[in-house]
This record gives structure tokens, sequence and C-alpha cells, in this order.
């Protein structure tokens, strides 16, 4: 009977954890330059991010030196491999799984991109919401055959 004493907490302890509220990511967020770093000369960027149960929708804009860009992608955070195409190199393929993280304040992103078969590149991002829900931070980490680097890209929400 102690053991059944012994397992209830954990058990109740278990339950309340999983119901705990994940960061709802959705909103306007624009690029903090000055707490950003390592990223393309004159970076500016923005992102409307629209999140609905485990999936975040992204629409971002990005200027840089060599131009513009959008990027428009949708995440499902429920730790499945999935393909993608990548914007680069030309007919490369792309995995991707992406996960909450434990305290569900962020979620991980891994992207592994190949060509005939043969890994060319891995990058991994951290998203995380801070607790007033009002600074989103993405760290970076690429591995290709230039080596391994970071970055880290820091956004103020605005809507």
């Amino acid at each position: 009977m102690r053991i059944k004493y012994f397992t209830l907490p954990f058990i109740f302890l278990s339950i309340i954890s999983l119901a705990a509220d994940k960061a709802n990511f959705s909103g306007k967020w624009v690029l903090d330059k000055d707490k950003s770093f390592s990223n393309p000369q004159g970076l500016e960027q923005t992102m409307t991010l629209t999140q609905t149960g485990d999936q975040i929708k992204l629409e971002a804009h990005l200027k840089h030196a060599r131009g513009e860009q959008n990027v428009n992608e949708t995440y499902s955070l429920d730790g499945k491999e999935t393909e993608f195409t990548p914007q680069a190199p030309p007919n490369a393929k792309g995995k991707r799984k992406a996960s909450w993280l434990p305290n569900g304040r962020g979620f991980l992103i891994n992207d592994e991109t190949s060509v005939d078969g043969k890994v060319v590149g891995q990058v991994t991002r951290k998203w995380t919401l801070s607790a007033d829900s009002k600074t989103l931070t993405v760290d970076y980490f690429f591995d290709d055959q230039r080596g391994s680097f970071e970055s880290k890209r820091v956004f103020n929400k605005v809507e």
C-alpha cells in the first residue's frame, strides 16, 4: 500500500505538467538588431506568426545586403519528421523535425538538407519566448561544408 501512496503525487504532478499551457507565439515581430548577432550585414526582418495548437505558420520578410526575401513556412511541433523544400542549394531535399521544449516556453526545429542523398547541411533553431511574451529569441546553429557557426535573432512583439 505504501507504494501506491508514494506514486500518487508523482502521477498527479505529471498530469499537471502535461496540462500546462504552452507559449503562444502568434503576433507580428520585428528584429532587434542591437540584441542580435552574427547575422547578414544590414539584416532587417519582420515576421508574422500564427499559432494553432501545435502548428505555427511563419510569414517573414527579410532585407539584407544581397536583396530581399520572403519566407513562408509551417512548423508542426509534433516531433515527427517531415519533408520540406530548402531554399538552397538547387535540387536539395530537406527533412525537418520540430518539437516543443519540455517547459513549453519554446520549441526546436532541426533541418537536414541533402543533395543526391548526401547530407550537405544541418540547421537547428531554438525558439524561446520571454515570460511576458514580448520578446522572441531564435538561436541558430549551422553545420555545413563551411564549418559550424551560430547566430541569434531577437525580436520584439509589435502586435
